[in-house]
């Protein structure tokens, strides 16, 4: 995927630090996945890994870089 496909409030995680968070709609917009199947995920050891912070998921910028070049 390209830049240009990304929706304008898409964030640039190459340009973030490597421990930033990123929602669970913000890693949908990324990666094409439908939020459904980012619920999922988790629980079937799928999927970046899951940091969750004040009860809500969140996913690490290095976590998603990792598993979306894996």
């Amino acid at each position: 995927m390209n830049a240009t496909s990304l929706r304008p409030d898409t964030p640039d995680i190459s340009a973030l630090p490597a421990d930033a968070l990123l929602t669970r709609n913000q890693v949908a917009a990324l990666s094409g996945f439908a939020l459904q199947t980012l619920k999922m995920w988790p629980a079937q050891g799928k999927g970046p890994r899951v940091t969750v912070v004040e009860g809500r998921p969140r996913y690490r910028v290095a976590d998603v870089r990792q598993w979306m070049g894996a």
